[in-house]
């Protein structure tokens, strides 16, 4: 057994023999977390100084997915804003965490807010935005609980995808929570407004 190769010699000759059923080792704990992957102890962990701690690290840490030396054409502050969204999005972050990584979003150049965005259920709310290579991506948030409601992508200009105003792609987070185990439902879990 190995990280290739995740069977032990037995199991690999049984499998290969197409005798029963392949039955996988569960896979490792998550480890310490990342910005790509994070736990909820990395998201605990990082800075809530929004400027000179927090968005230096995610722009420092995004730049190898989004920077110049891998050809991308999103550029540091589009990766960091979506850095920042994806984070917000697997909502478990500390609420103080949460607090930061809005304060950085807002630090970033070109974001906006939009009065009035709609989810992908028809949810009404105010939305957190930036702009980039002709489509805006918006955080949708309830105007009264300021609740995380979802996420779209609309069209700026005319292209391929359709015309400008178009929704290219909607989610709407309609329940969430966090547990101590897998499979288990949270306890406290938010239904949608």
């Amino acid at each position: 057994m190995s990280a290739a190769d995740p069977l032990r010699p037995e199991q690999r000759e049984r499998a290969e023999a197409g005798e029963g059923a392949l039955l996988l080792p569960a896979p490792a704990a998550p480890g310490p977390g990342s910005l790509s992957a994070p736990t909820y102890r990395y998201l605990e962990a990082l800075p809530t100084e929004p400027d000179d701690a927090l968005l230096a690290r995610i722009r420092r840490e995004s730049d190898p997915q989004y920077g110049p030396a891998v050809d991308s054409t999103v550029g540091v502050d589009q990766g960091a804003f979506v850095t920042i969204g994806e984070l917000l999005r697997s909502g478990s972050a500390p609420p103080a965490t949460a607090a930061a990584l809005y304060r950085a979003a807002a630090l970033i150049p070109g974001v906006i807010t939009v009065p009035d965005a709609v989810d992908a259920t028809g949810r009404r709310g105010v939305a957190v935005a930036r702009a980039h290579n002709g489509e805006r991506v918006e955080w949708i948030f309830d105007r009264r609980t300021l609740r995380l409601l979802g996420e779209r992508t609309v069209l700026m200009e005319d292209g391929a995808w359709g015309e400008t105003g178009t929704v290219v792609e909607s989610i709407a987070f309609t329940a969430g929570g966090i547990c101590d185990r897998a499979g288990a439902t949270p306890p406290d879990a938010r239904p949608g407004d």
